[in-house]
């Protein structure tokens, strides 16, 4: 594949330096992506070595900003552990799940374009965890 016929000059969302875009991925330059991927294997080691860590015990004990590891949750890179008592909400009605928007009910009763409009992709639909009264996550919608 030839990037130069493929790709487009764009400005990375996060450093403001023009790159070559391929239409893959986050609108983030290779810094940047380098960068997001350290910080992810950070928050990610972190999470299974705490697994009733908030979120904002993960922020201050890594360093990387609630935005960042609400984004890898929601994106589906990060699965809350089996036996956290923290959880994400399904964004339509409110259930518990390990990851991503939305939960497979509320995904499965969305019509395709309804989904593509919304930007649900399905590594963003999240499984309910085993236990649902075992916890709620308390912090992921508040700014």
């Amino acid at each position: 594949m030839d990037l130069n016929k493929s790709g487009e000059i764009r400005e990375c969302k996060r450093c403001g330096k023009m790159f070559l875009f391929t239409g893959v991925g986050k609108c983030i330059c290779a810094a940047c992506k380098a960068e997001d991927e350290a910080e992810f294997e950070i928050v990610k080691d972190y999470i299974y070595e705490n697994l009733s860590a908030t979120i904002m015990q993960v922020s201050k004990e890594t360093g990387v900003k609630i935005a960042r590891i609400k984004s890898y949750l929601k994106d589906g890179r990060l699965v809350i552990p089996d036996g956290s008592v923290i959880f994400l909400n399904c964004e339509i009605c409110g259930t518990n799940i390990k990851f991503g928007r939305l939960c497979r009910e509320c995904a499965d009763s969305l019509s395709n374009e309804m989904r593509h409009e919304m930007n649900i992709d399905d590594f963003q639909i999240g499984e309910k965890p085993k236990n649902p009264n075992q916890g709620r996550m308390r912090f992921l919608d508040r700014t």
